[in-house]
C-alpha cells in the first residue's frame, strides 16, 4: 500500500497483483496531470470507443489500432469506392 503523502510515487519490484490498482491510478495521474492530456484521442472506428495516447509526429493517427479499426475503415472505404465505379 502507498503512504498517504504527495507526490505519490510507485516503487516497482512486486509480482503480485495487490498493487495493480495503485499502479494504474498513478499512471493515470501522470498522464492526465501533465502534457499527456492533450494527446489522448478517441478511436475513430465506428462503435469502437477505445482511447489511445497519440504520439505520432504528423498528428494524423485516427485509430487505436491500425490492424483492427484502421483496417476495417480502409476496407469499408475501398468497398464504397468500388461500388461507385461499378
Amino acid at each position: 500500500m502507498l503512504p498517504p503523502v504527495f507526490p505519490l510515487r510507485w516503487e516497482h519490484g512486486t509480482d503480485r497483483l495487490d498493487g495493480l490498482r495503485d499502479v494504474l491510478a498513478l499512471r493515470a495521474e501522470e498522464l492526465l496531470g501533465g502534457d499527456g492530456l492533450g494527446r489522448i484521442r478517441r478511436c475513430a472506428g465506428p462503435g469502437c470507443g477505445w482511447f489511445f495516447v497519440h504520439r505520432s509526429r504528423s498528428g494524423s493517427r485516427r485509430w487505436g489500432s491500425s490492424r483492427d479499426c484502421g483496417n476495417r475503415d480502409r476496407a469499408r472505404r475501398h468497398y464504397a469506392r468500388t461500388r461507385q465505379r461499378g
